[in-house]
């Protein structure tokens, strides 16, 4: 073993310890304190239940562990459609009507279907990172509508449980060639339990349309990355594109696309480096230039005053829970549209807010605030889906109350108990990782350590987690599937 391979082998058990570390701390902290948002729960409830929910995981993955290939085949498709009875339910009861975020993008798009000069207020004056959503949106309406289609909204949700179960064949594609056959069908069993998937089909927003993003571009990395021949730089630039229209939807993919920088660069020669980022940047670069160009002209200001600056959501990230806040938002409208600061001058401020939010209570109150919104974002499992489904519900059913209304805390419980089993195996897949520090899905971890890091720089919520599923999920059944291998 060489000199840099040593170094690279006690830089990543550094990594491994430091992720353990904090996810360990994360889960105790969820098992203690399990979130309140939407109901005061009992923590030794949760704990009975997220235990039950643990021996009946093992006890249908040793149960997979003894068929045969035909019937893990078979379960697996039973899951799917399991999966897409769920979202088809969801789609039919519990349907709403665009609003917030997601109605400023689709109202956006539905008042210019006859066409633009520049772009809505909505995005040159807040949120520009919507922009290709709206585009995306705005396509298909121009679609449906020569179809002879007007209920636009309801086909996106469609498209976007079609979306979900794709991402999820994706999951279980790229389970299936780490893994193998049983780990990936217990992965089709184990996605059941994670709600989203189902609870978030009538919301058309990036959470959900990016999710198959970032599982597209680890398993398009694995392809690239375990190839021998010439074709390996195929799945490299295919790579490179899926990320860059991932960014460009969301910008929170580029955490994947570092994350991938960095497991190449600490599993791979420095022989190796050039060709692999000519491969990863060089088109990354290229779709993300050109489409800047598209889009500049419909701009109607300056580019560097496009939208709030990125300060913004790190101030709001910076008090309290760190979630979304109205008034720090009316804040930042008033400096740009009624005072007529530049985004430089407001950035200012901005800094000036967050400098005085994190040392105003000194080093205790930081972690205080940190604490809090660890709490918030990462300990509250049903991914804020009873708000979400609560506004402004098409038409009243029998079914709502179990979800958002007066009967949700069953459904609240549930989560918050799956929650629990996810955060747990997450440190068991991290102790796996430790324990081999030459195993690829180190990716994995590596990516789920940023988004933690970005969330806790940045505005939060549980809902933010959603784009990172496919990834937290994987983590979850190398956990578990190396744990049974490691028994046996």
């Amino acid at each position: 073993m060489t000199i840099e391979e040593k170094v690279k082998l006690i830089l990543l058990s550094i990594f491994n310890v430091l992720f353990i570390g904090i996810f360990s701390y994360v889960f105790i902290d969820a098992l203690i304190h399990p979130s309140q948002v939407f109901v005061t729960m009992n923590p030794w409830i949760v704990l009975l239940l997220s235990l039950i929910m643990l021996v009946i995981l093992y006890g249908v993955y040793h149960t997979l562990s003894q068929l045969s290939k035909k019937s893990l085949i078979i379960f697996s498709c039973f899951n799917f459609l399991v999966l897409m009875g769920l979202q088809i339910f969801f789609l039919r009861y519990f349907q709403v009507e665009p609003s917030w975020d997601v109605g400023g993008v689709y109202h956006s798009a539905l008042s210019v279907t006859d066409g633009f000069t520049v772009f809505p207020e909505y995005f040159t004056d807040k949120y520009p990172n919507n922009i290709p959503l709206f585009l995306v949106e705005l396509l298909g309406m121009k679609l449906l509508s020569l179809l002879h289609i007007e209920n636009y909204y309801y086909v996106f949700t469609f498209v976007n449980a079609l979306g979900m179960t794709l991402t999820m064949g994706c999951f279980y594609w790229f389970i299936k060639r780490r893994l193998g056959l049983v780990a990936a069908t217990w992965g089709s069993f184990f996605m059941l339990f994670i709600t989203p998937l189902y609870t978030y089909t009538t919301i058309f927003y990036t959470d959900t349309t990016v999710m198959i993003f970032m599982i597209l571009g680890v398993l398009l990395y694995d392809l690239f990355y375990h190839s021998k021949d010439r074709s390996r730089y195929t799945w490299l630039v295919l790579m490179s594109l899926i990320l860059a229209v991932g960014v460009l939807l969301k910008a929170n993919v580029i955490i994947l696309m570092v994350a991938i920088m960095i497991h190449f660069v600490m599993t791979n020669s420095y022989k190796k480096w050039l060709g692999f980022f000519a491969g990863l940047l060089v088109p990354f670069l290229t779709l993300t230039l050109l489409y800047q160009q598209l889009i500049t002209p419909f701009y109607p200001v300056e580019k560097a005053e496009i939208g709030y600056p990125v300060t913004h959501w790190i101030m709001m990230g910076a008090e309290g829970r760190g979630t979304y806040s109205a008034t720090d938002d009316e804040f930042t409208n008033d400096l740009k549209l009624n005072q007529g600061l530049s985004n430089e001058q407001i950035k200012e401020v901005h800094l000036e807010i967050i400098k005085d939010r994190l040392t105003k209570n000194g080093f205790s109150g930081l972690m205080n605030h940190l604490k809090e919104k660890i709490n918030f974002t990462w300990a509250e499992g049903t991914y804020f889906a009873p708000e979400k489904l609560s506004r402004l519900p098409v038409s009243e059913n029998i079914y709502q109350p179990y979800i958002w209304g007066e009967a949700k805390v069953y459904f609240v419980y549930f989560c918050q108990a799956v929650q629990l089993v996810i955060l747990g195996l997450i440190v068991v897949g991290g102790i796996k990782l430790f324990q081999q520090k030459s195993a690829f899905e180190i990716v994995l971890s590596i990516a789920i350590f940023g988004t933690f890091l970005f969330l806790l720089i940045w505005e939060t919520r549980s809902r933010y987690l959603i784009v990172a599923l496919p990834l937290i999920m994987a983590v979850c059944v190398y956990g578990i599937a190396s744990n049974e291998k490691s028994l046996n």
